[in-house]
């Protein structure tokens, strides 16, 4: 059975995380995503590996899974003739240029619309694509802290802000984007027309705060930063004696506090003057001290099975190659193994949707530099005799 988006082509014009992560989305659900590039101007993500020693560069890898790569100088006077016949043949336009570059280029949507009509436009951008600040650059971090993410992260109030500790705002952003494109392609399948789509990194941050930042603007109270020893016992972090840290996610606290209190072997805690969540609000920090002081005597999963012996919700603060051995992620395709172009076996993570009838595939790794240049423009119908010709007129960016 055909994956849902088989048989549309993706142009994909961007680079790092939030625009490349949204498109290799769309690749993993069958898209056949095209991914511009220039020779002068590689994305900078190929020779960006921060993701520690190995054989590939796992960052680029997972950002650009299940794409093909070719090589346009959109600079070019014939470097464009190639792009807007690739536009012809596409059904989304996608990228995540600050504002103001595509402008420079030449492209907009009404360019595309009047080019093919049925291609939609998708811009991933920092900051949105209208007010003061549309073609200001911006970087995951800057949206967590503009977008209100890092005010709320941190150890207590008189600790500093303090960002995720993963690039959050992008793939969050990349998520969105790439819902954006499904919806408008869903449009223009029932009989509408094609349009274009603006998310950014900004928007994203006020997306996942949705009910914190609502509740703000109601009461006119901003949410404080708090410490271990000022959150609730139930719904808190705690350090086994073996150093790793699990969580206790628990609500309604009162219906669960006295089998906790039973479990950590300290029935007191449950008692007179702790017996209700408001009780122990009061007496907070003399509260987490004591369970701190309890916990240090067993490891983090010795505490973890006995809470979860008795269905209490605790789960353990799992490093990523802790996660990477979780059986739960690997059953349900969270966590996929990739072959690369000799068949060794790669993990990496998969698609968090699961559909029944047709499940995300990730079927190959990224592309080499230009490495299907030829390929798309044969698909498109030029000849070699063209391509050597637009070679020599700079199509690629490469020198004459």
């Amino acid at each position: 059975m055909a994956l849902p988006l088989e048989g549309y082509r993706v142009l994909d014009l961007s680079v790092w995380q939030q625009g490349s992560y949204a498109a290799a989305m769309l690749a993993d659900m069958g898209a056949d995503v095209i991914k511009i590039e220039s020779y002068a101007n590689p994305d900078p993500g190929r020779s960006t590996n921060v993701t520690g020693p190995s054989e590939r560069n796992a960052y680029f890898e997972s950002l650009n899974r299940g794409k093909r790569s070719i090589l346009l100088d959109l600079k070019n006077e014939a470097g464009q003739e190639v792009f807007w016949r690739l536009v012809a043949s596409a059904d989304v336009f996608h990228n995540n240029m600050r504002g103001g570059v595509l402008e420079r280029l030449g492209i907009s949507f009404e360019r595309i619309q009047q080019v093919n009509p049925r291609c939609v436009m998708s811009s991933a951008t920092g900051w949105g694509h209208l007010g003061p600040d549309r073609t200001t650059g911006s970087m995951d971090v800057l949206a967590q802290a503009r977008g209100g993410f890092m005010s709320v992260t941190g150890d207590g109030v008189d600790g500093p802000p303090t960002p995720a500790g993963f690039p959050q705002a992008d793939h969050v952003g990349a998520i969105v984007s790439g819902y954006g494109i499904v919806l408008a392609l869903l449009h223009r399948e029932r009989g509408g027309e094609a349009q274009e789509v603006n998310t950014s990194l900004f928007g994203s941050q006020l997306v996942i705060q949705t009910f914190n930042i609502t509740g703000a603007l109601w009461s006119g109270e901003t949410r404080p930063r708090f410490r271990h020893d000022e959150r609730r016992p139930t719904w808190n972090h705690y350090q086994g004696g073996d150093g790793k840290w699990f969580m206790i996610g628990a609500l309604p606290a009162d219906k669960w506090w006295a089998e906790f209190c039973d479990v950590m072997g300290a029935p007191e805690l449950a008692r007179d003057p702790y017996t209700t969540a408001d009780d122990r609000q009061q007496r907070n920090a003399e509260v987490i001290a004591r369970m701190d002081a309890i916990f240090a005597t067993r490891t983090r999963d010795e505490w973890v099975r006995a809470f979860q012996a008795r269905e209490l919700l605790v789960q353990p603060v799992a490093d990523h190659l802790e996660v990477g051995a979780d059986a739960q992620a690997w059953a349900n395709g969270y966590l996929v193994q990739v072959p690369d172009e000799l068949g060794a076996m790669w993990p990496m993570v998969g698609s968090p949707v699961h559909l029944s009838k047709t499940p995300a595939q990730i079927t190959k790794l990224a592309p080499a530099f230009g490495q299907h240049t030829e390929e798309v423009l044969l698909e498109l119908g030029l000849t070699w005799d063209e391509l050597s010709a637009l070679r020599q007129r700079g199509a690629f960016g490469e020198a004459p």
